[in-house]
């Protein structure tokens, strides 16, 4: 925090296995909303994502792995509006 109030947070975090915000389900629940387009996250578990996929296609998005599969049990999550969901997966597979 540029604040000061937490001056150790930076150092703290720097030694950390592994930090993560709101990832796991907030980024998903804001495109369920609408706010956001898509979510990409990588390294989460299947009980992380299990809920989020079901409710962002209830919503009307799609979830999916970044090769495409329909799964919430896989190395990758990709959730979106689904509009832009296929052109998604195909910028995630290139390697421009």
């Amino acid at each position: 925090m540029r604040s000061g109030a937490v001056p150790g947070l930076d150092a703290t975090l720097a030694e950390a296995w592994r930090e993560r915000g709101f990832g796991d389900y907030w980024g998903h629940m804001l495109v369920a909303e609408g706010a956001a387009e898509a979510m990409i996250e990588t390294g989460a578990y299947p009980w992380d994502w299990a809920a989020p996929s079901l409710i962002v296609e209830e919503a009307g998005g799609r979830f999916t792995t970044a090769s495409g599969e329909r799964a919430f049990d896989g190395p990758s999550a990709v959730a979106s509006n689904g509009v832009i969901h296929d052109e998604l997966l195909r910028r995630l597979a290139s390697r421009r």
